[in-house]
C-alpha cells in the first residue's frame, strides 16, 4: 500500500486514465474528486461490499438465504460491518477476506440459533 501526503488542490495520478484531486482536507475528513474514464467503476467501500455480497449470493440462489441477507442489508447490519445476524431466522452472514493483499472475498451463511 502506498501512503502519501497531499494538500488541498494536489493530485494523484493512477496510470493514464485516473486522476484523484484532494478537494478539501480538514478535521480528519478528506474530500476527494475522482476523474476517470466511464468504463472505470468507482465505488465507496460499503457500496462495493454490498455489490459483492449480492453477486456472490446470486451465484448460489437459495431463496431463504437471499431473503435473510436482503433483510440484513435493509436493516443496515451488513452496511459497514463484515458480519451480521438476522434475529428472525438465526442466520449469520460473514464476509471473509482471504488475506490482506487480496481483493477476493467469500460469503458464509451459517444457520444457528441466536439467543436474544
Amino acid at each position: 500500500m502506498l501512503v502519501i501526503t497531499r494538500k488541498n488542490g494536489q493530485k494523484i495520478m493512477i496510470n493514464d486514465n485516473i486522476e484523484i484531486t484532494i478537494v478539501e482536507a480538514k478535521n480528519g475528513v478528506c474530500k476527494v474528486a475522482i476523474k476517470a474514464d466511464k468504463d472505470v467503476k468507482i465505488y465507496r467501500e460499503e457500496i462495493y461490499l454490498q455489490i459483492k455480497l449480492a453477486n456472490l449470493i446470486g451465484k448460489n440462489t437459495n431463496v431463504s438465504a437471499v431473503d435473510s441477507v436482503s433483510n440484513l442489508i435493509k436493516s443496515g447490519t451488513v452496511l459497514n460491518d463484515k458480519a451480521g445476524v438476522s434475529s428472525s431466522t438465526g442466520e449469520e452472514v460473514v464476509v471473509d477476506e482471504e488475506n490482506s493483499k487480496s481483493t477476493k472475498s467469500s460469503i458464509r451463511i451459517n444457520k444457528k440459533n441466536v439467543e436474544s
